[in-house]
């Protein structure tokens, strides 16, 4: 197990907090950093991956899809 001091707390999330935010889930949200979509950094040892996901870049990737406000 990851040393909570070892693990980077600003700047971060946990794919389950960046899942909340973006509305989808852990698992997604793996899918996505695998995908290149989300920058992550991986924490974990051995073969288990532990990914911390980037705040800018879920804000960024949330403000690529942004639907354009229609004019009236």
């Amino acid at each position: 197990m990851t040393p909570s001091s070892a693990a980077p707390v600003s700047g971060y999330l946990t794919t389950g907090e960046a899942g909340a935010r973006i509305g989808a889930t852990s698992n997604y949200v793996r899918e996505l950093i695998r995908a290149g979509h989300l920058d992550a950094i991986d924490i974990g040892t051995g073969d288990r991956s532990r990914f911390r996901v980037a705040i800018a870049s879920v804000d960024q990737f949330l403000a690529e899809r942004a639907v354009p406000k229609q004019a009236a």
